[in-house]
């Protein structure tokens, strides 16, 4: 066979709920692409489902009965990929039609990228639309050079796992993603890639990113101490990179964000602590670090599909 253009990492574990449409959404475009899906013990029908895939893509299920994280399931899937860009897709999250038409386009207009970015879709556990997310980068296809594209997404991460591929080698370079990082991992994957050159982006929502109360992004937070730690490390590993001029400013205003969104899961979890921390740090930034913060965190995008779905929850004892 011939090498693949593209390898999907795909980390698994007790996703029999939705797997099946997650891959019925590659396997209609996966010419010329393998799919890497690496199996953390499933207890459910996953690895039944997957198995049965095997015929209509080039699909290698791994298991890993003993990894821990997605993380660590990721890594697995990257160290056996075989085609010079990958791109992760978790168990709940879709490609829409075209994806890998525009894929294959951004790879051929910007050979040389350090990263390829495109918008994505908030989708309810129905699949319905719910919302949007993309970096502040504009309407507009273009490159987007190191330092705006670092400046930008230091401040909050708004690339949606699955709309983002990397090139191999770098990826390799790096280490693959921070498996002591359960939060932040793809975070300071997405910085560490786009230190390194031009991050090539399209406004095209191509992926659906699914929202819903059992996913780790929302029963982790439970933790805030930990989830503060978490949100803590990129901008104390990534501070260095950013041009100097502006260096002071845009960690102010990441500090800000993170302090919002440490209190927003309090809210969240019935936790909640004082706001006033969060009200300083953010009328401190001035108006035009507020535009900024207003601009970079996405908040409003980031917060209306959650308000919509989430009822007040506290956390289990």
């Amino acid at each position: 066979m011939s090498r693949p253009w593209l390898s999907v990492l795909v980390p698994v574990y007790n996703g029999s709920a939705t797997l099946k449409i997650t891959l019925d959404s590659v396997v209609e475009q996966a010419d010329g692409i393998e799919v890497i899906l690496v199996d953390q013990g499933s207890q459910d029908q996953s690895v039944a489902i997957a198995e049965s895939y095997s015929d209509k893509m080039d699909l290698q299920i791994v298991p890993a009965p003993d990894n821990k994280s997605w993380v660590q399931n990721t890594n697995l899937a990257l160290s056996l990929a075989k085609a010079p860009r990958a791109t992760l897709l978790h168990q709940d999250d879709l490609w829409r039609p075209g994806r890998a038409a525009l894929l294959q386009e951004m790879f051929e207009q910007n050979p040389d990228a350090a990263l390829w970015v495109h918008g994505s879709d908030y989708v309810d556990a129905s699949g319905s639309v719910i919302g949007a997310l993309a970096p502040s980068f504009g309407p507009r296809a273009r490159n987007v050079e190191r330092d705006e594209a670092v400046s930008r997404l230091l401040v909050q991460n708004t690339i949606a796992i699955p709309s983002a591929a990397f090139p191999v080698a770098a990826a390799r370079e790096l280490g693959g993603l921070d498996e002591t990082l359960w939060y932040t991992a793809d975070w300071q994957f997405w910085l560490g890639l786009a230190a390194r050159g031009v991050t090539a982006w399209s406004s095209e929502r191509m992926t659906a990113f699914r929202l819903h109360q059992g996913s780790l992004t929302i029963s982790g937070s439970c933790d805030l101490d930990d989830f503060e730690a978490q949100l803590a490390a990129p901008l104390a590993r990534n501070a260095d990179v950013l041009p100097k001029d502006t260096r002071d400013r845009l960690l102010s205003i990441a500090e800000a964000s993170k302090l919002l969104n440490v209190w927003l899961a309090s809210v969240f979890h019935g936790k909640r602590r004082p706001f006033w921390p969060v009200l300083r740090a953010i009328l401190g930034l001035g108006p035009r670090g507020l535009i900024t913060f207003i601009n970079d965190t996405r908040i409003v995008a980031r917060l209306l599909p959650r308000f919509r779905l989430f009822s007040h929850k506290k956390c289990s004892e």
